[in-house]
C-alpha cells in the first residue's frame, strides 16, 4: 500500500509545480462589432421606438439621437438603480426592446423566425432568450440588472452585436442538423 501512496504524492507534487507556470487570466480582448450588424441593430431599435412614439414627436431625429433621447438611461437613472437595489423603469423598458431588436436582426440575417423573451423582476434578476423553434440561440442571465441600464449607444450596440454574433454562430454550428430536420425537430 505504501508504494501507491508515494506515487500519488509524487503525482500531486508534479501538478503543483506545473500549475505555477500558468499565466494569470486576463480580460478578454473585445473586438469591434460587425458594422453591418450594428447598423441593422440601430435601425431595428429605432423602428421599435417609433412604434411606441404614438404622435411622432421624435420621428425626424437621427437614429443615434433618437436612441439617446428615448432609449438610453441617464447617469442619474443608473445611480438611482444602483443605490436602491431596485430596477428603474428605464431598465424595464430597455431589456425587452433590445432583445426584440436582436431577434429582428437575426430574422433578417437567417430567414428563420426568431422569438425573444425577456423578463426582469423588481430586484434586477432575470433572463433574456432568443430562440427559434426548440433551439435556444442566446441565453443571457441578468443579475442585479447588469449590464443594464445602458447609458451609451456604443455599449448598447456592442452588447447587442455580440449576442447576435453568438446566435448566428450557434445556428451555423448546427446548420447541418437543422437543414436536414428543421429547427422544430432538433432535440437537445
Amino acid at each position: 500500500m505504501e508504494p501507491m501512496a508515494n506515487e500519488n504524492a509524487a503525482l500531486q507534487e508534479r501538478e503543483f509545480t506545473g500549475t505555477a507556470a500558468i499565466r494569470p487570466r486576463s480580460r478578454k480582448v473585445r473586438k469591434e462589432p460587425d458594422q453591418e450588424l450594428a447598423d441593422a441593430l440601430v435601425r431595428r431599435l429605432c423602428q421599435l421606438l417609433d412604434a411606441g412614439d404614438f404622435f411622432g414627436r421624435h420621428a425626424l431625429l437621427p437614429p443615434l439621437e433618437k436612441l439617446e433621447k428615448l432609449y438610453l438611461a441617464s447617469s442619474e437613472d443608473k445611480s438611482q438603480s444602483e443605490f436602491n437595489c431596485a430596477v428603474s423603469p428605464k431598465v424595464r423598458q430597455q431589456v425587452p426592446l433590445l432583445f426584440q431588436a436582436m431577434a429582428g436582426v437575426m430574422e433578417e440575417q437567417t430567414g428563420f423566425m426568431i422569438q425573444s423573451t425577456a423578463e426582469i423582476n423588481g430586484e434586477g434578476f432575470g433572463r433574456g432568450l432568443l430562440y427559434s423553434g426548440r433551439v435556444i440561440l442566446v441565453l443571457r442571465s441578468l443579475r442585479a440588472g447588469f449590464p443594464f441600464p445602458f447609458t451609451s449607444a456604443e455599449k448598447t450596440i456592442r452588447y447587442g452585436a455580440e449576442c447576435i454574433e453568438e446566435g448566428l454562430a450557434f445556428l451555423d454550428k448546427y446548420k447541418e442538423i437543422t437543414s436536414q430536420h428543421g429547427l422544430l425537430s432538433l432535440e437537445g
